[in-house]
């Protein structure tokens, strides 16, 4: 009986790591096959472009890099100007022959972010009916590319009150919108009477093409009454600042197109054809998680019950963290730190989740992962994992435990990828 009471946790240790070994490898290439250089470059080739005027090409985004590296690498010395524009590090390992590259800070904008804005906004202005802008656009572009309307330290409190009061996506582009100065189609309209084409690598569930980047090429007109509903349930403070809103205008856009380059459906179909590559059944598959973080993990681990063989539950999507304590963390660790709660003393069962970016929240981790092994782990670290998750400091107690995960930049912006495997006797 000894014997058996010790080799029992052993096997179940083995099959944990093995369960975490084959989740980490679902979502590496699952980030991996959302690269967007060759479906930027496959899409690039097919579009008519006329070589009269100049072609001017700006990348936005997470995923600028090497989306811009694919038109680089097409069009070369066609490109008369060219910018990427991404976030700090997104950018490593790129070298480019014509193109700026202009790194600024997310999820909040900083001086850079201006920047960027300004340079695109006097080159646009420049621009004849013969000439080409190419806009290749991807997440994380609202806070990377800014040029308000109002003073630039409050769009930035505004911001960061939208991201700490829990407001999803989508109402944090409408407000954005409402008070910039290029979102909702009017860097277009600067770009205008030139042709201004999009290639787009999706962030956003519902593939909505004014909330990818909030739009800068998409005319919107504005919905008074949607942005009235987002200032009084986030921003009861800036009442004012919404009243002395200007009415929106919209100008002339001269749009050649808009095309998608990727996004949650490549991200999942990936994932998917890795866990069967890898001997699991796939049971019932959602690309559309939303909702606080720390609540989708538990309703996630109560819908996964005990079954005989390998199966792999996987879920695409954005949720959102309010915060409440003053830790450190992201959406994705926050779920990894609520299911190690959930998770603790089961076996033959892993919960990871991560961003396709390779970054979350302010920190240097993607996500987390975790078992029934991973609570108690952090408490021998002599943290309490409920205190840390109720302080919003799921980094440190996932760090505490070794259950980060730790891509660095990936080159790509497709939402989140949270996968569940389980190995039933």
């Amino acid at each position: 009986m000894q014997r058996t009471s010790s080799v029992e946790p052993m096997k179940t240790k083995a099959m944990n790591n093995r369960l975490k070994k084959d989740a980490l490898e679902i979502i590496s290439f699952a980030i991996k096959r959302s690269d967007p250089y060759e479906k930027t470059l496959e899409t690039l080739k097919t579009l008519e472009i006329s070589g009269k005027g100049k072609l001017v090409v700006f990348g936005i985004g997470k995923a600028a890099a090497p989306m811009a590296k694919a038109a680089e690498d097409l069009f070369g010395e066609r490109i008369s100007f060219g910018t990427v524009v991404t976030k700090y590090g997104h950018a490593k390992g790129f070298s480019f022959k014509n193109f700026e590259i202009i790194e600024a800070a997310h999820p909040v904008s900083d001086e850079n972010s201006v920047l960027a804005a300004e340079k695109a906004l006097a080159v646009a202005e420049t621009l004849k009916e013969e000439d080409t802008c190419l806009v290749l656009l991807s997440g994380g572009g609202s806070a990377l590319f800014e040029k308000s309307s109002i003073p630039f330290e409050t769009q930035k409190d505004i911001t960061k009150k939208l991201l700490s009061r829990g407001a999803a996506i989508e109402e944090i582009n409408t407000v954005r919108r409402s008070v910039s100065l290029v979102k909702g189609g009017k860097f277009a309209e600067k770009v205008y009477p030139a042709k201004v084409i999009t290639c787009a690598l999706s962030d956003v569930l519902s593939n909505e093409k004014s909330a990818i980047a909030s739009g800068i090429t998409v005319p919107e007109p504005t919905d008074s009454e949607k942005i009235k509903a987002v200032f009084q349930k986030y921003l009861p403070e800036y009442g004012s600042l919404f009243s002395s809103l200007p009415k929106r205008e919209s100008g002339r856009i001269n749009s050649g197109g808009f095309f998608f380059v990727g996004d949650i459906n490549s991200l999942c179909d990936a994932a998917e054809e890795k866990a069967k590559e890898l001997g699991y059944s796939v049971i019932n598959p959602s690309r559309s998680l939303t909702g606080e973080a720390r609540e989708e993990a538990k309703k996630i681990l109560s819908s996964v019950k005990p079954e005989s063989g390998k199966h792999a539950y996987i879920f695409g999507g954005e949720t959102t963290v309010t915060l409440k304590g003053n830790g450190l963390g992201g959406r994705n660790q926050e779920m990894a730190l609520s299911a190690a709660i959930e998770l603790s003393g089961r076996k033959n069962i892993v919960f990871a989740s991560a961003g396709s970016d390779g970054t979350d929240g302010p920190t240097d981790a993607a996500g987390g992962i975790a078992d029934g092994n991973t609570a108690e782990e952090i408490r021998k670290a002599g943290l309490d994992p409920k205190k840390e998750l109720e302080n919003n400091n799921s980094y440190y107690a996932l760090m505490a435990a070794d259950s980060l995960i730790v891509t660095g930049p990936t080159g790509t912006n497709v939402n989140d990828l949270s996968v569940v495997l389980t190995a039933g006797a």
